[in-house]
């Protein structure tokens, strides 16, 4: 019965998951040129470091990164997409998590709207699933941990994300211990609104979705589906038709076949089963299962005790002497820092975020500081690093923990320097600070004061060679 199951099951998983690659919207993923406005852009011949976004109404060139993807969303759809399509950006520049997808730029046009993303080649966690079919326990755990994770920061920032399913988690990178990155956020919702909406594929949806009234609990419904899939193969409620599928959610008992679970342990069962109660006023909850033996168990951070003393040293040696070098930093990690390169940052901030809430406090900083330094420097230097928010974000994070030395190579501040001297003068102005830096809400007053902190010749622009030694006052200090 267990193989008949998941057999029929694999079938419907994947004709649903055709579907939606035909709906999908047109995306650049950096390694084919596509016709809409974009425009291969070689360094040297051979290699394929960025290509250029023109916009249609203004001319205005904008510089795609070999790490970055854009996605084009034509302009004539509904109203309500339109809504979504912006409500959606306006989401995911507000958020800041190692495992949510990273929204870099937002540009429109006439025709359409360019959204400009991190991009991963791992690609979709569906097609993962669709080649192995079953998982390791160890790698199951890895993969729900940190969709509990980021999950967790979007429940605390008021978020409900509703559209959690594979085919909406990306892989960073094709790697056994790539990170895990949630994405889609055009069906989320204020969890404070009344949502009575119907969201997400059958297969995923929490049984109190069908009452027209529910919570963020529908997530971690979601997340229970997935992890059953990952085990076993197959959907813990299937059926030929949505309706039937439904019906089975609301109806039929969670059911472990004994074929297809033989192998698996009691651990993930429970786990499973408290996940996966109907009743949402009974279900576990995310700071539950992050913390449930099962996840515990079989998910173990790859941070070595070399790696944390190297960043908590870089956090420590930290020092930017002006906000334009703090701002420019931040741009650079943004665009130009490799895959490997913050693939360590994402885990050691994990594994220094006990409290799973997507920021380093004072007290977390200085526990893992305690392993490295004394107590009186581990004291000293975690209020010292904490002590403008309290708290570090995971940018200001990736930021202030990356070799500075590695980072701040020649050829990526003289393309920093091209990304902000956006009419290519050779000089950037106080306008182009502002509109590179997206701070225009401070007015040009703010950025003049910038300016003249950094303008050695006070002429009230900024020159390659100042710049460049400016950012070069970073390694050195």
């Amino acid at each position: 019965m267990g193989n008949k199951m998941m057999m029929k099951s694999q079938a419907e998983f994947e004709q649903d998951y055709q579907r939606k690659q035909e709906c999908k919207p047109i995306t650049n993923n950096n390694r084919e040129t596509i016709s809409a406005g974009i425009k291969s852009s070689n360094q040297k011949k051979g290699s394929s470091k960025y290509r250029i976004l023109i916009l249609d109404s203004t001319n205005w060139q904008r510089i795609i990164f070999r790490n970055t993807q854009v996605k084009i969303v034509q302009k004539n759809a509904t109203e309500k997409e339109e809504e979504r399509v912006l409500s959606e950006v306006n989401i995911l520049e507000k958020l800041d998590h190692p495992n949510i997808l990273k929204i870099n730029e937002y540009y429109s046009d006439d025709r359409f709207h360019y959204i400009i993303t991190d991009f991963y080649s791992g690609g979709e966690l569906f097609s993962k699933i669709q080649e192995r079919r079953i998982f390791s326990e160890t790698y199951a755990a890895r993969i729900i941990r940190q969709l509990l994770y980021s999950v967790n920061y979007c429940h605390l920032h008021g978020i409900a994300h509703r559209e959690i399913r594979p085919e909406n988690i990306m892989l960073e990178r094709c790697s056994e211990f790539a990170s895990a990155i949630l994405i889609d956020f055009g069906l989320c919702s204020k969890i404070s609104h009344k949502m009575h909406s119907s969201v997400n594929h059958p297969y995923y949806q929490a049984p109190e979705i069908q009452q027209k009234k529910y919570n963020e609990s529908i997530d971690i419904w979601a997340i229970g589906v997935i992890t059953y899939i990952l085990l076993c193969g197959y959907p813990p409620f299937g059926g030929d038709t949505n309706r039937k599928i439904i019906d089975n959610v609301l109806k039929k008992p969670l059911i472990f076949d004994e074929q297809d679970w033989s192998k698996s342990s009691n651990e993930s069962k429970e786990f499973v089963r408290k996940i996966l109660l109907k009743d949402p006023s009974q279900r576990i909850t995310i700071d539950q299962a992050l913390n449930d033996p099962w996840i515990v168990k079989n998910y173990e951070l790859q941070v070595t005790d070399s790696q944390l003393k190297r960043v908590l040293t870089n956090l420590v040696n930290y020092n930017c002497q002006s906000k334009l070098q703090e701002a420019t930093l931040k741009l650079i990690v943004l665009y130009l820092a490799s895959r490997e390169e913050l693939s360590e940052l994402r885990e050691v901030f994990t594994c220094i975020d006990t409290k799973n809430d997507g920021y380093i406090d004072v007290e977390e900083l200085q526990a893992a500081m305690l392993k490295i330094f004394d107590t009186e420097t581990a004291e000293r230097q975690s209020n010292k690093i904490c002590a403008e928010d309290e708290t570090l974000s995971y940018s200001q994070f990736l930021a202030q923990a990356i070799d500075k030395q590695a980072i701040l190579q020649k050829s990526k501040i003289e393309t920093a320097f091209k990304l902000i001297d956006r009419n290519a003068s050779g000089n950037i102005n106080v306008e182009e600070l502002s509109e590179a830096f997206k701070c225009n809400l401070t007015g040009n007053d703010y950025w003049i004061e910038i300016m003249n902190e950094v303008d050695a010749n006070h002429d009230g622009a900024l020159s390659l060679v100042e710049f460049t030694n400016m950012m070069k006052k970073l390694i050195q200090s």
